[in-house]
C-alpha cells in the first residue's frame, strides 16, 4: 500500500510540470483541491513532494509494525492501550477522504484521544509523581476541543469559544504530551526514536510557522507552504502508531530516576513546572503571535537599530519575534531543568529577553504606542494600514519580561537548591 501511493507521489510530480497542472499532486500530497492559481513551479511541487512523503513516511511506519498475526500483549491494561492507539492511528485514514472534518469527526477523535490518555494513565503513573496532573490536563483539553466544535455546529457565542480553543486546548494538550513523552523515556519499553518522534510532533507546528515567515513575500509559494503544514500531524500519527508497535516488548533497564523526597516535594515539582508554564502564559493571553511586532513594525526595527545590531535582516528578527511569543522560551528552560550543562544558556536567553523587550520598544518609540504604564492589554498602532479592520487586542511586551524574570528565578532556584540533575 505504501510503495502504491509513493509511487502516485512520483508519477504526479513528474506530471506537473509537464503539463502545468498541480491538481494531482495536491489532492495525494494534502487530500484536498488544489487552489484554481496554483502554478506547477518547481519550488510549489517540491513543498507538495515533501508533504506527500511525509504522509507516505506514516503510513509505512503505521504498517509496518502491526501485530497481526501475532497476538496482542497479554496484559490486560497493555492491550487495552494498545487498541486505542491502533484506533486513533487508523480514524486518521478519514484525513485522506475528508480533510476538513465535520464536528461529529472532531468529536469523535477527542474521544479517541481521551480514551488513549486514560489507558496511558497508568503508565504515567508508575514513573511519575504528577500523573494525575497530566491526566486532568489531557482531558480538559479534549473536552475544550469537543465543546468548541459543538459549540461551532450550534452557533454559540464566539468570545468563550476562542478562548476555550486557543488557550486551554494548546496548553492542556502540551503539558499531557510532554509529561507523556518523559513517561515513555522512563519505561523503558519504548526506543529513543519513538520519544523524538513525540517532541517532534509538538515542536513541528512553531518551527514550520518560524521558518515560513521569509517565505511570506513569496506569494503562491507561501500559500502552498500554509496549507503543506498541515503535513506535520504526520508526526503524531507516527508517534501514536510506534508507541503501539512498542508497547508489547519487554520493560528494558531504564537509567533510575529518583523522585524528590521529603515534605518540600510538590513544592519542587511545582517550582519547576511553573518555571516552564510562566512562559507560556503571555502567548496564552495574547491575541497575536508575537512578542514586539504587534506593537512596532520590525522592518522599523531593524531600521532603528541598525547602529547597535548590523548584519540582522528583518526575517531573523520576525523568527525570534515569532520564537519568544509563541513560548518557545520554555524549551530551553525545560531542557535546563533536565540537564545542568543548559543552565547557562537557558539563563542567558530569559535574562537577554526581558531587558530586550523594554529596550527595543524604547529604542523604537514604543513608549507612544498607548501602553499606560505598560501593564495593559491594548490595541497595537496601526503598522500595516489594515488595523481598523483587524485589530485584536495584544499584551504589552513587559508581561513577557515578567514571565521571563520568574521563570529565571525559579531556575536559579532549582540550581542553588541542588535540585538539578548533574548531565552534562
Amino acid at each position: 500500500m505504501t510503495g502504491g501511493y509513493a509511487a502516485a507521489l512520483v508519477v504526479a510530480a513528474g506530471l506537473a510540470p509537464a503539463s502545468d497542472d498541480v491538481g494531482l499532486l495536491w489532492r495525494l500530497s494534502l487530500f484536498t483541491c488544489a487552489d484554481e492559481d496554483a502554478t506547477a513551479t518547481w519550488p510549489i511541487v517540491t513543498v507538495l513532494v515533501l508533504a506527500g512523503g511525509l504522509w507516505a513516511w506514516a503510513l509505512w511506519q503505521s504498517l509496518g509494525g502491526l501485530p497481526f498475526p501475532k497476538p496482542f500483549s497479554d496484559d490486560r491494561e497493555t492491550r487495552s492501550l494498545q487498541w486505542a492507539l491502533y484506533a486513533a492511528v487508523a480514524f486518521w485514514a478519514f484525513y485522506a477522504v475528508m480533510p476538513i472534518w465535520p464536528w461529529w469527526a472532531v468529536v469523535l477523535d477527542a474521544l479517541l484521544m481521551s480514551a488513549v490518555m486514560v489507558l496511558f494513565h497508568p503508565v504515567l503513573r508508575r514513573v511519575l509523581r504528577h500523573a494525575d496532573l497530566a491526566l486532568g490536563a489531557g482531558l480538559l483539553a479534549q473536552l475544550c476541543v469537543a465543546v468548541t466544535e459543538v459549540a461551532d455546529a450550534l452557533d454559540w457565542p464566539q468570545g468563550w469559544r476562542t478562548a476555550l480553543d486557543d488557550n486551554l486546548t494548546g496548553l492542556g494538550t502540551l503539558v499531557w504530551c510532554g509529561l507523556a513523552l518523559v513517561a515513555q523515556r522512563r519505561d523503558g519499553r519504548w526506543g529513543r526514536t519513538t520519544v523524538w518522534y513525540g517532541v517532534a510532533s509538538q515542536l513541528a507546528p512553531f518551527v514550520l510557522l518560524i521558518l515560513g515567515q521569509p517565505l511570506m513575500g513569496a506569494g503562491d509559494l507561501y500559500d502552498v507552504y500554509d496549507e503543506a503544514t498541515s503535513a506535520a500531524d504526520a508526526l503524531f500519527v507516527i508517534w501514536l502508531a510506534r508507541s503501539a508497535h512498542e508497547l508489547a516488548g519487554t520493560h528494558g533497564c531504564p537509567a533510575p530516576y529518583a523522585l524528590p523526597a521529603g515534605g518540600r516535594a510538590a513544592v519542587t515539582s511545582a517550582a519547576r513546572l511553573t518555571a516552564c508554564v510562566v512562559l507560556l502564559l503571555p502567548p496564552l493571553a495574547n491575541y497575536h503571535a508575537a512578542w514586539i511586532g504587534s506593537h512596532v513594525s520590525l522592518y522599523r526595527s531593524s531600521h532603528d537599530l541598525s547602529g547597535a545590531v548590523t548584519g540582522v535582516s528583518p526575517a531573523l528578527w520576525q523568527g525570534l519575534d515569532l520564537f519568544v511569543g509563541l513560548g518557545g522560551l520554555a524549551v530551553p528552560v525545560l531542557v535546563a531543568l533536565h540537564r545542568r550543562g543548559a543552565f547557562w544558556p537557558a539563563m542567558g536567553a530569559l535574562l537577554l529577553t526581558a531587558f530586550a523587550g523594554p529596550a527595543i520598544m524604547a529604542l523604537t518609540g514604543g513608549h507612544d504606542l498607548g501602553l499606560p504604564g505598560g501593564w495593559v492589554l491594548t490595541r497595537p498602532d496601526d503598522l500595516y494600514g489594515m488595523i481598523t479592520t483587524f485589530s485584536r487586542p495584544t499584551v504589552s511586551p513587559l508581561w513577557v519580561t515578567a514571565a521571563c524574570l520568574v521563570s529565571a528565578a525559579l531556575l536559579w532556584w532549582s540550581r542553588a537548591s541542588g535540585r538539578l540533575p548533574g548531565k552534562g
